[in-house]
């Protein structure tokens, strides 16, 4: 069953009958303490608190602060700590229960073009972990878990959670800091960030709405130190260039398979997606979404070429299907040819035929077999009946050593004496028998 409708019915009627700020909803949660201090400190976060409406509110508690203080030196500008905490404020609501299973993507209102060039606000990332439970992920692929989910108040919701967030910055400092280092030999190869050559890719770097797919791979590396040295300085430029989408933020959502991006060099690229994995032309994006100050990069595990817009190597198997990728399970298919239907159309009724004429054929014979034997049966019996005849001789003759005589029942043998015998023997004809 779906929650988030029923979650959404009852924020509507719990804020219209309770109708209590945010301010005075987080003076009561004694761990947001800090976090309130720095609102009080600024007109700018006070006003923007005071009058938002249907938003977010991502609140570190006191902890979370402490250890991010902790690391930070020196200490942060007015202006820093209101592009940081505008940050943790997200356009919409969005109640844990209603998080997608997939990444999704919510503007927060950091807008000031100092530390983010991304229109509508920079973005925040949820992400579902195993357990189903949603975290937080800003810059340099940084996470947050919920302390407390969904507390209401009255034009949002206030989600606490364990660490302060982390601004995205530009995509330079975030491959050395991500510590992307193929990413960087090739940066620095091909004088990508060298000052006599910033005119290569600064024009691209600072660009507002931006997606860049950067190889991160040994082979990438390796394919690019061997074509670089023969590269003029404007072939350099459009093999950074058709690295980057221009006008387009290309979160991993908001990838389709089948899309034709077209780069900042002229050409396109084409974005397959086959399960889980996602590829640009031929390369495979190994890792997705790290946000930067102007869009997102998506790591690749190849160099992309515009003479080359091949797309991933067919599948080996016949399916369609790529075991290693996707999660679902194939229906099982018939691998029986036409050929070999059409011969089991014919075969199969002719094998049946045989079977039940050969089935007939051995009934017929068993019943040959009863019948022959019962006639035997019945000529053994004749002859036995035929042989009793013979051995029985005429009554007038007198002769009764090779007779048995049977007489209701009761059977007189020819071992009997011939004298016991005449006495309990009653002639047929009414005489006695001399």
């Amino acid at each position: 069953m779906d929650m988030a409708p029923l979650f959404f019915c009852l924020f509507v009627f719990v804020s219209h009958v309770q109708s209590q700020p945010l301010l005075s909803v987080m003076e009561q949660h004694v761990e947001l303490s800090a976090f309130i201090h720095y609102v009080n400190s600024s007109s700018t976060l006070t006003s923007l608190l005071v009058s938002a409406n249907d938003i977010t509110l991502l609140a570190p508690s006191n902890a979370a602060f402490q250890t991010w203080l902790s690391n930070r030196s020196p200490k942060l500008s007015t202006d820093q700590i209101e592009a940081l905490l505008s940050y943790h404020v997200l356009r919409g609501v969005f109640p844990t229960v209603s998080l997608s299973p997939k990444p999704q993507f919510a503007s927060s209102f950091l807008t000031n073009s100092s530390y983010a060039n991304v229109t509508s606000g920079q973005k925040v990332e949820f992400l579902p972990t195993i357990n189903g439970d949603p975290q937080i992920v800003s810059g340099n692929k940084s996470i947050s878990d919920f302390s407390t989910k969904d507390i209401l108040f009255t034009g949002g919701l206030i989600q606490i959670i364990d660490t302060v967030l982390t601004i995205p910055l530009g995509y330079e400092l975030l491959v050395t800091q991500a510590n992307l280092r193929f990413v960087v030999a090739i940066l620095t190869g091909g004088g990508y960030l060298s000052a006599a050559d910033t005119n290569l890719v600064n024009a691209v770097l600072y660009r507002p709405n931006m997606t860049f797919f950067a190889p991160n791979t040994q082979e990438a590396l390796a394919a690019f130190n061997a074509i670089a040295p023969n590269m003029s300085q404007s072939e350099l430029a459009g093999a950074f260039n058709y690295h980057a989408v221009p006008n387009f933020l290309g979160y991993s959502s908001q990838l389709k398979s089948g899309m034709q991006l077209k780069t900042v060099q002229g050409a396109n690229v084409t974005i397959t997606i086959r399960g889980n994995t996602t590829f640009v032309n031929g390369a495979k994006i190994v890792t997705s979404d790290y946000l930067v100050a102007n869009g997102v990069v998506h790591m690749i595990d190849s160099l992309l070429d515009p003479s080359n817009t091949t797309g991933p190597l067919p599948l080996e198997n016949a399916t369609g299907t790529n075991s290693t990728t996707t999660t679902s399970t194939p229906s099982p298919k018939s691998h029986v040819s036409p050929g070999s239907k059409v011969g089991l159309s014919i075969g199969v009724p002719l094998g049946i035929g045989a079977l039940a004429g050969g089935l007939y054929v051995l009934l017929w014979w068993i019943r040959r077999r009863k019948a022959a034997a019962s006639m035997s049966s019945l000529e053994a019996h004749k002859q036995n009946l035929n042989l009793r005849r013979a051995s029985v001789q005429e009554l007038d003759d007198r002769n009764w050593q090779n007779y048995s005589f049977v007489q209701c029942g009761r059977t007189a043998s020819n071992q009997r004496s011939q004298s016991g015998f005449e006495k309990s023997a009653v002639e047929l004809d009414g005489t006695s028998i001399p």
